[in-house]
C-alpha cells in the first residue's frame, strides 16, 4: 500500500526587503511550504503556477504596491486568502485594501510572532474551507430582489441616494441612531448596512464589529469623512467591512459599491459554505467589549419581545 505524503499549506511572502523575507520565512517554514519574492510581478507568476493558500504582501514596494498586487491576486487565485503587511500609517492604502483587495487582515509592522502565526493559521484554515467550494474571482452582478438595505446616517441625502440607486428592487430603511438601527436589525433580516461612523448617540465602529459577530453574512459599506488608518484597520480585522467610501458622497462610486455588495450577499446565500470562511478578530479594548455586550443583550431583549414594525423612513 502506497503512503501518500500530505503537502504543507503554501504561503507566498512578498516584500522588497530581503531581511523581512528571511525573518518571515524562518517564522513560518516549519509549518508551511513557503514561497518568497521581492517582486510583485514575480509573485503573480507564482500564483498563476502554484496553488497558494495565503499571500502576505508588504504595501510600499517600488515595482508594485501591495494593494495592487492583492487586487490582481483576487482575480488570479480567488481561493487565496490575502493579508496586507505595512509599516506605515497609510490611510489610502488601507482603503484600497478594503475596496480593491478585499483582504482578510491588515497587519502593522512590527508584528508579534505569535500574532502573525495565529493570523496565518486562521487564514490557512479559511483557505482550506474555500477549497471545498467553487469561488469565482468576483461576484457576478445579478438582479437580486427583495433584500433589505439599512442606511444609518443623519444625512437624509445619503438615504435618498441609496433609495434612488436601488429603486423598487430592494427595501431601503433609514435610521439615524444606533439604538433605532438595532431595533430594525432585531425585527428583520438586513442584507446590507450603509453607515456613517459618527452618529448622534455614539461611534458606530463598535456596532459594526458587533453585528459581524451576530450576523456573519451582513455586509457593511462605511460611508464617512473619517479616514483614520488605525480605525480602518480595526474595521477590516474585527468587522470585515466590505467597502469603505469617503465623503462627500460620490453617487457613481456608491452605485458600483452597492451593486458589488448586493452581488456578494447573494453569493453568500447561494453558497452557504462561504459563510464558514468569515472570521473576525475580537477587540481587546475593554470599553468596546462592554459596549458590545450591551448591544448583544439589547438585541436579545428586542427579539424576545418580538419587536417589529420597522418602517421605510425614520419615525
Amino acid at each position: 500500500m502506497m503512503n501518500t505524503v500530505k503537502l504543507k499549506p503554501s504561503i507566498l511572502l512578498v516584500d522588497d526587503e530581503e531581511r523581512i523575507l528571511r525573518t518571515l520565512t524562518m517564522l513560518l517554514r516549519m509549518q508551511y511550504q513557503v514561497f518568497a519574492t521581492t517582486d510583485g510581478n514575480e509573485a503573480l507568476k507564482i500564483m498563476a503556477k502554484e496553488k497558494i493558500n495565503v499571500v502576505i504582501s508588504d504595501q510600499r514596494m517600488p515595482l508594485m504596491v501591495g494593494t495592487e498586487l492583492l487586487k490582481q491576486a483576487k482575480y488570479i487565485s480567488p481561493n487565496t486568502v490575502r493579508i496586507l503587511l505595512t509599516g506605515y500609517a497609510d490611510a489610502d492604502a488601507a482603503l484600497d485594501s478594503v475596496n480593491e483587495g478585499e483582504i482578510f487582515r491588515y497587519i502593522n509592522k512590527p508584528w508579534g510572532p505569535k500574532e502573525l502565526r495565529d493570523t496565518v493559521a486562521d487564514a490557512v484554515s479559511i483557505a482550506a474551507k474555500l477549497e471545498t467550494v467553487n469561488v469565482p474571482s468576483f461576484p457576478v452582478p445579478v438582479p437580486a430582489k427583495g433584500l433589505t438595505c439599512l442606511v444609518l446616517d443623519e444625512d437624509v441625502a445619503v438615504y435618498e441616494t441609496v433609495r434612488e440607486l436601488l429603486g423598487d428592487k430592494q427595501q431601503v430603511l433609514w435610521r439615524t441612531t444606533i439604538a433605532s438601527a438595532l431595533a430594525v436589525l432585531a425585527s428583520q433580516k438586513v442584507a446590507v448596512l450603509v453607515t456613517e461612523l459618527q452618529l448622534a448617540d455614539g461611534d458606530a465602529s463598535t456596532l459594526i464589529k458587533t453585528l459581524k459577530q451576530e450576523y456573519p453574512d451582513l455586509l457593511t459599506i462605511v460611508n464617512t469623512s473619517f479616514k483614520d488608518t488605525q480605525r480602518v484597520a480595526a474595521l477590516i480585522n474585527q468587522a470585515q467591512v466590505y467597502r469603505y467610501l469617503p465623503k462627500p458622497l460620490r453617487k457613481g462610486l456608491l452605485a458600483k459599491s452597492l451593486e458589488s455588495t448586493m452581488a456578494r450577499y447573494k453569493q453568500l446565500q447561494d453558497v452557504p459554505e462561504l459563510k464558514q470562511a468569515i472570521k473576525v478578530q475580537v477587540s481587546n479594548d475593554a470599553q468596546e467589549k462592554v459596549v458590545s455586550s450591551k448591544m448583544i443583550d439589547y438585541l436579545a431583549r428586542l427579539r424576545a419581545k418580538g419587536f417589529g414594525g420597522a418602517k421605510p423612513a425614520l419615525a
